[in-house]
């Protein structure tokens, strides 16, 4: 193979109803193949249940249209209690979907509330990521992830946008404390923020992410092929971290 799979980890379709940011799946498709990116994990972007009761459907429907391009995230709110754990079941076990999408914000749920974490031990049993969005000051702090990871220690924590910003030194102090904390490169603006991750948190647990269509995979792409890392790093950053925690390969093997 000339070249190390590339996957995105944090990407969305369909329409946000708290803003004026949508994607459809021919234009995620699309911007992945402008900039070489062979999978991306990809959640609704809207909560489930809510109030689009069809979501999960269209998500792997949209999987379905292109074939090998896609790993769906369930996007669950937990306040749903039995519910929820049954959506989650529903997404796994017949969908197929490789884990889970929780935002602290659109569910107004703190991410070691004793409502949210039976959503989270189902998800450490069945041996699957959660993604989690980071950077809100209230309810998206990195102490927060945390806590969580610190809380359900088999379940593997992924922290969107290392906090953006904000929070991002922080959030790589935390990741290196927590085995099971991981670290998603979206929405940072600077580069070296990436490589200072490497550096503290060690190369396997620091995974690309666009977060679009709230960024472009091109410029998310492009910050972590400027942040300097050796080859074999970047490789890791940019598909071989998500391929091992995703068991890409295992699904190909049975492909």
């Amino acid at each position: 193979m000339g070249r190390h799979v590339i996957v995105d980890f944090h990407a969305y379709i369909g329409s946000d109803p708290y803003g004026d940011y949508s994607q459809s799946v021919d234009q995620l498709i699309a911007s992945m193949d402008d900039c070489g990116i062979d999978i991306a994990v990809v959640a609704p972007l809207v909560d489930f249940p809510g109030p689009d009761r069809e979501v999960l459907h269209k998500l792997d429907q949209a999987r379905q249209r292109f074939p090998g391009r896609l790993i769906p995230f369930a996007r669950l709110d937990p306040r749903y209690g039995k519910e929820t754990l049954q959506a989650l079941d529903f997404a796994m076990d017949v969908l197929a979907f490789r884990g889970l999408l929780f935002n602290p914000v659109t569910t107004n749920s703190l991410p070691y509330h004793a409502g949210v974490l039976p959503l989270m031990y189902a998800v450490a049993e069945r041996d699957i990521p959660v993604l989690v969005p980071t950077g809100n000051a209230y309810l998206g702090l990195p102490e927060q992830m945390a806590w969580l990871a610190a809380s359900v220690p088999d379940l593997k924590v992924i922290m969107g946008h290392m906090g953006t910003a904000a929070h991002a030194t922080r959030a790589i102090a935390l990741a290196a404390q927590h085995p099971n904390l991981y670290l998603e490169t979206s929405l940072q603006q600077s580069p070296v923020r990436i490589s200072l991750a490497v550096e503290q948190v060690g190369p396997e647990k620091v995974l690309f992410g666009s977060a679009a269509p709230y960024s472009q995979p091109a410029v998310e792409l492009l910050k972590v092929h400027k942040a300097g890392l050796a080859p074999e790093v970047r490789s890791k950053v940019l598909g071989a971290n998500a391929s091992r925690l995703l068991g890409l390969e295992l699904l190909r093997g049975r492909a």
